[in-house]
């Protein structure tokens, strides 16, 4: 089938297609049900079937896409003076990662970004973070500054698994459901979008690949609708209980991905 003039997914056999769209559909469920989280697992899943380079690349396209329809769902309800502050270092921290995808051996990062997140994810869960906060100020500048710029190069390096890093700063600075999910909401559209545009710079976005986002966005849009009557319906308990228990696979996956690949 030929669609603009290429041929989208060359030589991939249709039940391979339809694995990669149902690992979309999970994918961006989870993404629906949280604001983040769609590209971590879709890549883990896809690169047994498309390759590593192909598998990254239309996850940004798809996720931009989608970012589309869930942006403005973050319209009333997101921190977006938080979400302005984090902006220039994940900016900063999406061009150093995209410079290492390019020209380095970046899949060498994965275990140490993977325990980077997981320690994040289990100091949220044993309090570690509240106590933080009362010796210091959190808001501060340099700290988001930091916190901003490692977010920014994690998510880019590995492919995704940057609002992984920041989710449990997020929880903590949004204790609200409501507020916790339209902040990532904002934060993964500002990221998704940086990803593109800076993959677009370096060359290594084509028009096939775009237009094979296009032919998954009926399940991308559809895994967002599912996800979001999830989090309408779940209690903040158990909505935060089930964010624990993603950030922590979410960070085992990422060390996985450097075993099995």
């Amino acid at each position: 089938m030929t669609v603009l003039g290429v041929t989208p997914f060359a030589d991939i056999p249709l039940w391979m297609l339809a694995a990669v769209a149902v690992a979309h559909f999970c994918g961006f469920l989870i993404r629906g049900a949280f604001g983040f989280g769609s590209n971590l697992p879709i890549i883990i899943a896809t690169t047994w079937l498309l390759g590593p380079h192909h598998a990254i690349l239309l996850v940004i396209m798809t996720a931009s896409m989608a970012q589309v329809h869930l942006f403005p769902q973050s319209f009333g309800h997101a921190n977006w003076r938080l979400a302005a502050a984090l902006t220039l270092g994940v900016y900063i921290g999406i061009g150093i990662g995209t410079y290492v995808f390019v020209s380095l051996d970046a899949d060498s990062l994965a275990p140490i970004l993977g325990a980077l997140i997981m320690t994040v994810v289990l100091m949220d869960r044993f309090d570690a973070i509240p106590r933080l906060a009362r010796i210091i100020d959190l808001r501060a500048k340099p700290l988001v500054a930091v916190l901003s710029l490692i977010s920014g190069f994690v998510g880019t390096v590995s492919g995704g698994g940057g609002i992984y890093f920041l989710a449990p700063f997020l929880r903590h600075m949004c204790p609200e459901p409501v507020t916790f999910r339209a902040t990532n909401i904002a934060l993964s559209g500002i990221f998704m979008f940086g990803r593109a545009g800076f993959v677009a710079l370096a060359g290594l976005v084509d028009l096939t690949v775009i237009v094979e986002g296009m032919l998954l966005m009926p399940v991308v849009i559809l895994g967002n609708i599912v996800g979001g009557r999830w989090f309408k319906s779940a209690d903040p308990a158990g909505f935060f209980q089930a964010l624990s228990f993603m950030l922590l696979a979410g960070a085992a996956l990422l060390v996985a991905r450097s075993i099995l690949y």
